[in-house]
């Protein structure tokens, strides 16, 4: 503390507390070191005598645990050498001390007194950390890795040089193969051949692994790998063979498998395949090289064919010199055969037992010393017995266990030559059966507790238990092994089992107190479920995202249900493993009704935490310092990770990895998550799909050709969906010919009809429950329904967007003020419907009028009938919607119902009869059907339909019966052959319709005077194609309609066009014959404000006239009125131009074409054969498709320098700023797109099909399109002879496809 400066004046106060009393605290601090020496080394004593005890029972654990084979760790092997050190530091001070003391007293030498008590003040505080980083009792002493080699001492025993020679040949066949299998009828001889080939090793070992195994113990080989492995035994056979495949995968090892009497599948216990030499890759894709060797030895040569052995070794008899010697070896006398008398029965002995060495040595030993004539001849009397039973077996089973057994029928006759020896063991023998029986209960105690708190607390086993358990094993299997040489009269069995008794007993009086500790969470859990291959292109994404884009801290793995998320999710989960960079994974199931408190829960239970006070902070603190990677599955809403207690932010933070993967099925999920990266999990390819759909049938039902080709059709029908090619292929075990066509024929009818699951597929219960959680997410009720409208197309059908928005606002579910606004809500809806994986994005056809700007979707097969069965109540009611595939043209449909609410039987083209209840029929479609009016006499009835769609199809007038139906607010007759006929007077009845389109088809309609006005609640009528002349009296009618939103027509002269103008309609489709009207159009209001679409198609031109000159319009100027500043075409998206055969160039005046096409996103070019160019499309700001098709004058396509001083003027450095496609086809000229350097910013696809004069593509290596995904050709041939700047083939080259997806 600072001394308090004398009244000396401020100038001495400052200088005493900055100067003296620093030095005066460090002065004070060490003095006192004189003056507590004493307390000092006392206290260092005290502390010390507190560790001497810790490292006392430190070093007992270590001792008890060698005594067992334990080793000590690391951990224990550091602290007890710092506690060591620790402690002869303290004592050698303390004796410095106490040796000052004794000579000069403690008063005499004050530097000797601070420099011990200095350091006594300083140790303590080491010795007592010392203390509290005493090593746990889990942490002390560890089980020793497994030897490469376990002698089993068979060093002493010599083989006669026969058997040397089989020896030498199996080791060679070790190096050679895989497989080996040693087969011979004595089975001792070949266990001591086989221990023979495992000590062959003991000096110098190629393998990591040499493991011994006896097939016949009543120890399972795996138990016995699992022992000679020392890793942690489980009771789940299918999990301790992965835990013995993972360790062995990738090491070089050799098992000797000893006694084999059946056939045994290795792969169960846990043994890797294929065998042999074998490459393995390690991490970092290095490769080598490891070898998996087996050999088996058995009595039976077809044991080891069983076993695929790749050679096979027989061990035949001893010669006859060979036996003898053996024999004599054994007896103890070589010159036995000398003796007259006894040398001939030896003799006789040896030929009796065949040359069988394991009974030539058991013989030996039995009759050593015997020298009784008639005892020898009593033995070759009951070997001469036991072998009459052998070969005179009645039933001539020469099997396995006669054969393994053949000795002990032998001895049963000797028994009377060892009935002594019997007498004085059977007291030992039985004692060691009752010991060994308690220990081997003993152990099932302790294993059933070990496998209970595994189970049920997730605890761990204690060192000390695992290995006394492996004790137990390793002295049941001795003793398993006596026993069975003991029925074989081993001489020294008296001996052995006395020994094995004390061991036993020592055993039993050794079981462990502490049986298991709570666990540390592994930093990984194996998630169940199949291997995904590592090709797989999804997982390969997901782990690169993961591993080698550190600033990718969330992952979004998005698709529909039953697709496959959660199974790859799972595998990117059993990716990780030792050496990862985390540590730890975590997977978490998030599920519909998923919240904070859910995920905490599962954490705080996957790590053990305290689920006291808060869970938040727990959880942080807990992961704040650590790599982790969570995986959250089936995420359905937005959840706060930080209010659940992940730290933030994400990525690589202070050398932490933290990341995050997540599954849904809702697109804006990944969004609201504000996900780095996303990864779609898209459908199956077809052989994909196959291959999953086989895995899940038997081999047996597919091993019928017919069979297979109606699996392969049915597996078809499903659409690449994982779940449901798993629950039929499950579904179709065991089915013949005929269940298998039902299924076709069930899954074809949209899984909704009469005859419910006829063979139990299970789509309902299986598929249709889970992937409707998708349906029943959806925000509204109108969202819901507009999804279930998606089935009144045909299976497989692309749905333009804007037939899908006309038939939502057909039925009323979109409904806003403006037309515009309801086709922006519906294409919204549609991105809603995509985003949750209900509806699938469809690809643009080049030059076809079949897509627009907006695209098509179409609906999944198995979605679809999903949301046919909801549609019907969920299967109660499988004929409310009825909804019809297409059929061949010589059926017919009958429709019987009574409760048919809507039906649709587009694309049919069959004759259609009704028998129902007209008063609930609300919806029909009938589209593309080829029916005449006489369909109308069929539905007259239907008095309370509201929507009718009756286009393409072959009707020749509009019949008056229509005209009943005075509900109708959606009716579409479009694409008729209506020839010249006229709308029926009648027509006026239908007060109620709002949508009427009379667009297209052939011929042409009349509309009487004052139906049009009668029909008030009109508000989007379209008359395109349909009205050879346009009255001033109909532009009156359409202008008396107070509803009307939109109205779609045909314009053929000027005239008309002014007409039109003067009335004022809400014109948002506008089809023209000429092409230099634009201008005029220009100035009018509708252009300006609602024309969307713009269609100029001289061929009608030339149809109604009926001639071919051409009309000249080489160049076609487009003026813009400087008096008139706001007049451009406002709205417009759409732009076609067709058979402007002599059009040349389009010039502008007075502004740039970005001022006159501020909203043009698709513009399409078909056969207009003179156009030289198109450069002023470069720098539209909203052109997203631009298809030009047979444009023959086309030599090159842009050009920034054209002439037109207008277009150069604009911006030359952003050309197309959000064109995505581009298709250029059949444009014979074509030799370049543009200008090198270029510039196409968001272009996605290029599409360059027939254009066989190209030469050039106007990319540069630093302008290569970077959003490009499709590069399109005819052939190769047209790729290479592309003339490219070095560098641009090699970077388009992933994108190349080739061949023609259309016809010209």
């Amino acid at each position: 503390m600072p001394i308090v400066p004398p009244a000396l004046g401020p100038l001495l106060g400052n200088t005493v507390n900055t100067v003296i009393s620093p030095f005066y605290t460090l002065f004070s601090t060490n003095a006192t070191y004189c003056f507590t020496a004493r307390t000092n080394v006392r206290n260092h004593k005290t502390e010390t005598e507190t560790l001497k005890g810790n490292l006392h029972s430190i070093k007992q654990r270590i001792t008890d645990g060698e005594r067992n084979g334990l080793i000590p760790t690391e951990e224990a092997k550091d602290w007890v050498r710092r506690a060591e050190q620790a402690i002869s530091e303290e004592a050698a001070n303390r004796e410095s001390f106490d040796q000052r003391c004794r000579i000069f007293g403690c008063s005499m030498n004050c530097w000797g007194n601070y420099k011990t008590s200095k350091e006594a003040a300083e140790k303590v505080h080491a010795v007592r950390t010392y203390i509290s980083s005493t090593p746990q009792p889990n942490n002390i002493t560890r089980i020793p890795p497994p030897p490469p080699v376990v002698d089993l001492s068979t060093h002493s025993a010599q083989l006669p040089p026969s058997r040397e020679d089989t020896l030498n040949n199996a080791l060679r066949c070790i190096t050679a193969v895989g497989a080996i299998g040693i087969w011979g009828p004595d089975r001792d001889e070949k266990t001591h051949l086989l221990k023979k080939i495992n000590d062959s090793f003991l000096e110098e070992c190629p393998f990591d692994f040499v493991i011994f195994v006896t097939a016949s113990s009543e120890v399972s080989v795996q138990a016995q790998i699992v022992s000679r492995l020392r890793t942690d035994a489980v009771p789940d056979v299918a999990t301790q063979a992965t835990r013995i495949s993972e360790l062995l995968s990738k090491k070089k090892f050799l098992l000797l498998v000893d006694d084999l009497r059946v056939q045994l599948d290795l792969q169960a216990a846990g043994i890797p395949y294929p065998l042999g030499d074998v490459q393995v890759v390690e991490a970092g894709q290095v490769s080598r090289w490891v070898q998996r060797k087996v050999v088996v030895t058995s009595i039976s040569q077809s044991i080891c064919h069983l076993m695929d052995v790749e050679r096979d070794i027989h061990v035949p008899d001893l010669g006859e010199d060979e036996a003898r010697q053996l024999f004599a070896e054994e007896f103890g006398a070589q010159d036995i055969y000398s003796d007259p008398v006894i040398g001939a029965l030896a003799e006789q002995l040896v030929r009796e037992l065949k040359s069988l060495p394991s009974d030539l040595i058991r013989y030996g030993k039995v009759m050593q010393g015997i020298r009784d004539v008639r005892r020898w001849q009593d033995a070759i009397d009951a070997v001469r017995k036991a072998n009459l039973r052998r070969d005179g077996d009645p039933l001539n089973l020469v099997s396995i266990y006669i054969n393994a057994h053949f000795s002990y029928c032998r001895f049963e006759y000797l028994l009377i030559y060892v009935c002594y020896l019997s007498l004085k063991s059977e007291k030992i023998v039985r004692n060691l059966k009752n010991a060994t029986e308690d220990l081997n209960a003993k152990g099932k105690d302790v294993h059933r507790e070990i496998a209970d708190a595994e189970l049920q607390h997730n605890k761990t086993p204690t060192n000390e238990a695992k290995r006394w358990l492996q004790k137990v094993y390793n002295i049941i299997h001795d003793v398993q092994v006596m026993s069975h040489g003991s029925r074989q009269l081993k001489m020294d069995v008296t001996m052995e089992a006395s020994e094995k008794l004390r061991e036993v007993q020592e055993c039993l009086s050794t079981c462990p107190s502490t049986i298991v500790v709570e666990s540390m969470p592994p930093p990984v859990q194996e998630m169940p479920g199949p291997s995904m291959s590592a090709e797989n292109l999804n997982l390969q994404d997901a782990l690169h995202f993961i591993k080698d884009e550190p600033t990718v801290g969330m992952i979004g793995i998005w698709g529909p249900g039953g697709v496959g998320k959660t199974h790859l999710l799972k595998n990117i989960n059993n990716s990780f493993g030792e050496g990862m960079d985390f540590n730890f994974v975590l997977f978490v199931t998030a599920s519909k009704e998923c919240s904070v408190e859910k995920v905490q829960s599962q954490i705080i239970e996957r790590f053990k935490l305290p689920s006291s006070g808060s869970k938040s902070r727990t959880i942080y603190e807990y992961m704040k310092t650590k790599s982790f990677l969570v995986l959250l599955d089936d995420l359905w809403d937005e959840i706060d990770l930080e209010d659940v207690g992940i730290p933030y932010p994400l990525g690589s933070v202070n050398k932490l990895s933290r990341k995050v993967v997540l599954t849904t099925r809702l697109r804006k999920v990944c969004g609201q998550m504000k996900v780095k990266k996303e990864l779609k999990v898209a459908y199956l390819q077809e052989h994909e799909a196959w291959q999953l759909f086989e895995e899940n049938i038997d081999a047996e039902t597919l091993s019928s050709p017919h069979i297979e080709d109606l699996a392969r059709e049915l597996m078809k029908e499903l659409k690449g969906l994982p779940l449901a090619l798993i629950t039929i292929g499950k579904a179709m075990y065991q089915k013949d010919e005929y269940q298998w066509e039902t299924a076709i024929q069930y899954m074809k009818k949209s899984c909704c009809t009469e005859d419910k699951d006829p063979i139990e597929l299970g789509m309902e219960t299986n598929v249709f429950r889970q992937l409707k959680f998708s349906y029943e997410k959806l925000r509204n009720d109108t969202l819901r329904y507009c999804f279930l409208t998606c089935v009144l197309w045909p299976e497989d059908a692309k749905i333009r967007k804007v037939d899908l928005a006309q038939c939502w606002m057909g039925l009323g579910l979109v409904n806003e003020h403006d037309i515009e606004y309801s086709f922006r809500k519906s294409y919204s809806l549609i991105a809603d419907l995509t985003a949750a994986c209900l509806l699938e994005s469809s690809d643009v056809r080049p030059g076809s009028s079949f897509e627009n700007s907006h695209g098509s979707v179409k609906v999944h097969d198995v979605i679809r009938d999903m949301a046919l069965w909801i549609s019907c109540d969920y299967g109660e009611n499988n004929d409310k919607w009825i909804v019809a595939a297409p059929g061949g043209r010589d059926k017919r449909i009958i429709i019987l119902s009574n409760k048919a609410e809507c039906i649709s039987l587009s694309f049919n083209r069959i004759p259609i009869r009704f028998n129902l209840d007209p008063l609930k029929l609300r919806i029909l479609c009938l589209r593309n059907n080829e029916l005449d009016e006489s369909i109308v006499e069929e539905i007259k009835n239907c008095t309370s339909l509201t929507y009718l769609d009756l286009s393409r199809n072959n009707l020749k007038r509009i019949p008056e019966e229509l005209c009943s139906l005075v509900n109708l607010e959606y009716l579409d007759l479009s694409e008729n052959v209506f020839g010249e006929s006229g709308v029926p007077q009648s027509f006026g009845k239908l007060i109620n319709l709002k949508f009427l389109y009379l667009k297209s088809g052939s011929g042409y309609v009349r509309i009487p005077s004052g139906v049009i006005s009668r029909l008030k609640a009109l508000q989007v009528i379209d008359l395109r194609s349909l009205l050879r002349k346009c009255t001033l009296f109909l532009f009156r009618e359409l202008g008396t309609l107070p509803q009307l939103k939109a109205l779609g027509i045909l314009v053929r002269d000027l005239a008309q066009l002014e007409s039109l103008e003067a009335a004022n309609l809400p014109v948002r489709y506008l089809a023209l014959n000429d092409v230099s009207a634009l201008t005029r159009i220009l100035s009018t209001d509708f252009a300006q404000r609602t024309l969307y679409e713009l269609d100029i198609n001289l061929e009608r031109y030339f149809l109604e006239q009926d001639i071919n000159e051409e009309i000249d319009t080489r160049e076609i100027t487009v003026e813009h009125d400087t008096e008139q500043p706001n007049n451009r075409f406002g709205a417009l998206n759409n732009l076609h131009l067709t058979m402007t055969r002599s059009l040349r160039e389009i010039k502008w005046m007075g502004a740039t074409p970005a001022f006159i096409f501020p909203r043009l996103a698709y513009l399409e070019l078909i056969m207009c054969q003179h156009l030289l160019h198109l450069s002023w499309v470069m720098h539209l700001p909203r052109l997203e498709q631009l298809h030009i098709v047979s444009c023959d004058g086309m030599v090159q396509a842009f050009m920034r320098c054209h002439g037109d001083k207008l277009c150069n003027g604009q911006d030359k450095t952003k050309t197309f700023p959000r064109l995505k496609l581009l298709f250029l086809i059949y444009n014979e000229s074509l030799e370049t797109i543009g200008d090198n350097g270029m510039e196409f910013p968001s272009l996605e696809r290029l599409e360059l099909e027939g254009s066989l004069a190209l030469k050039r593509l106007p990319f540069q290596s630093d302008s290569v399109p970077p959003k490009l995904k499709e590069l399109r050709f005819d052939d190769a041939r047209c790729w290479e002879r592309l003339e490219c700047e070095e560098g641009v083939k090699t970077i388009l080259q992933p994108y190349l496809k080739f061949g023609r997806r259309h016809q010209g």
